[in-house]
């Protein structure tokens, strides 16, 4: 989750930094005590609310969300995988922002017959999974069919794929490749056995002062603190 807001810095004497610590902790007490269950719904305007309920100098904020799931790989196997996010995929056009990589992004990974180049997953926005690798800034692809997405259904489906490693997810050792997708609605559903929770490692908050309040065209600095993902765990 990304979440930007206004602030007039005439109503408080608090510092970006401190606001943008209150926001976060608003945030993992929704996380807490209103998701992590199961049928309970990431409600995108309550939780804009809580957002600027944080502090009367709030005025307003801009938050999004990301998709992400995990799945545990076969190693040196060749086996296909189903990713089943059950809330629909951002898909405004037929190859929408193919050329930058889709709206699905994954975590590396090597397959047999390449131990050198890590690669990962991306969308062509005609319903295509892609595997890549990057060559400096450029995307080289090795398979521009290597899967379906189902953007209305919001299913990931690779072909079978033999893969040999997976690479570190948040700068930790993994067992799993993470697969993001941008959603087409900010209010995610969980269905079945999904139980959503917010991204803490991914999420990032940022506030700036309302010029438009404070009457400061030179004020407007950004503090960032980073902790989007909102996953969907499947148990």
């Amino acid at each position: 989750m990304n979440t930007a807001f206004k602030y007039d810095s005439n109503k408080t004497t608090k510092e970006k930094s401190t606001l943008a610590s209150e926001v976060e902790s608003k945030l993992v007490d929704y996380n807490d005590t209103k998701l992590k269950s199961f049928n309970e719904v990431f409600r995108h305007s309550y939780v804009s609310g809580v957002v600027d309920d944080t502090d009367t100098s709030i005025l307003s904020n801009v938050t999004t969300v990301t998709l992400a799931k995990t799945f545990k790989p076969t190693l040196n196997s060749s086996v296909g995988y189903n990713v089943y996010f059950n809330n629909s995929f951002y898909n405004p056009h037929s190859g929408h922002n193919a050329s930058a990589g889709g709206i699905i992004t994954s975590s590396g990974f090597k397959v047999s017959g390449d131990a050198t180049n890590e690669q990962f997953f991306d969308d062509d926005g005609e319903g295509n999974l892609r595997s890549y690798y990057m060559v400096g800034n450029v995307r080289t692809y090795t398979d521009t069919t290597a899967g379906t997405v189902d953007y209305s259904a919001g299913t990931i489906k690779t072909n079978a794929i033999n893969l040999t490693s997976v690479s570190n997810v948040d700068g930790l050792t993994s067992t799993s490749i993470r697969i993001t997708a941008i959603p087409s609605s900010k209010d995610i559903v969980p269905v079945r056995n999904q139980i959503l929770e917010i991204d803490f490692e991914n999420t990032t908050v940022t506030g700036e002062v309302d010029t438009v309040a404070v009457g400061d065209t030179g004020a407007g600095a950004t503090y960032t603190t980073t902790t989007s993902y909102t996953t969907t765990k499947s148990y």
